[in-house]
């Protein structure tokens, strides 16, 4: 057995155990998954092999440099904990994404081994680039999120002002609100909320914790506004009644800088995929009347 057999094998082991835990954590989609009396002894054997692994002193020692593990758990947060995964669990990922990418590299041929010819500037980059992936993914996933979270916002707020302007508590129209919208990041959020409010945390603790999962600007200024109002005085539905008001003229500048970007986005697709055809169209019949002419 020499030393690719021995990689190949490590990597075999991440993808299955990882595979595996991905599937269980993801086991509400199918309830009848791995639930058996027989499976349960298999399913914590796997589950503490991959707890094992991913908790080991290195990866340990690597999140508690410069507050790695704090930067982790906020990408895990505001993508709202796909797969259920900890910063553990994150790291132990971009581990394997950088094993597998440095294999199938190598596999295919597109970097030689260091001793063939290759250099280890380009592996130590390869490597980079897997280590990041994802890292990326969750950006992406977390922007989706957000953009989700922001069209919502607007409506839950003139729903809010509604409900408290009618004699409802904070807390009460945000349940009731919560019943009737549909299944969503916000509404997840909004349901965290009011598990903390249930458990007695402070209405100040809970709105700034809210959000910062969400992380926008927006609710970050409906948070203060709250808290202001309340330690004021200040009746909440007037100021929830402004700041819908205040939300609905800004969204309407948002779309309008929106389609102002557009023009200089759609020029380069024109340029590569339009003009072309036009000075094709145009240019090619004289091209052929010239050609035909020379000859």
């Amino acid at each position: 057995m020499n030393l690719t057999h021995i990689f190949v094998g490590i990597s075999v082991f991440f993808l299955v155990s990882k595979t595996l835990e991905l599937v269980m954590g993801s086991r509400k989609t199918a309830p009848g998954f791995m639930r058996g009396q027989g499976n349960q002894g298999i399913k914590r054997s796997i589950l503490e092999a991959v707890r094992i692994v991913s908790r080991n002193g290195l990866n340990q020692a690597i999140l508690r440099s410069r507050g790695y593990r704090q930067h982790l758990d906020v990408m895990l947060m505001r993508s709202g904990y796909p797969f259920e995964w900890k910063a553990d669990d994150l790291l132990l990922s971009k581990e394997f994404s950088v094993v597998t990418a440095l294999l199938l590299i190598w596999a295919a041929g597109l970097i030689p081994l260091i001793l063939d010819g290759g250099t280890i500037v380009e592996w130590i980059l390869a490597a980079v680039i897997a280590f990041y992936l994802p890292d990326l993914l969750l950006k992406i996933r977390q922007r989706a999120r957000k953009d989700e979270m922001q069209r919502q916002l607007p409506t839950f707020v003139d729903l809010m002002a509604l409900a408290v302007d009618g004699g409802l508590d904070f807390t009460v129209a945000i349940e009731r609100i919560c019943e009737k919208m549909r299944r969503g990041a916000l509404r997840q959020e909004l349901f965290v909320l009011l598990q903390e409010s249930r458990l007695g945390a402070a209405r100040k603790e809970i709105l700034m914790r809210w959000a910062n999962r969400t992380g926008l600007s927006d609710a970050q200024s409906l948070a203060s506004l709250v808290v202001q109002s309340e330690e004021m005085g200040t009746p909440l539905a007037a100021v929830l009644r402004s700041y819908a008001e205040d939300m609905r003229v800004r969204r309407i500048l948002r779309a309008e800088e929106i389609a102002g970007k557009i023009p200089v986005k759609i020029l380069f697709p024109m340029m590569v995929f339009f003009f072309p055809i036009v000075f094709a169209i145009m240019l090619g019949p004289i091209a052929l009347q010239f050609s035909q002419g020379a000859k």
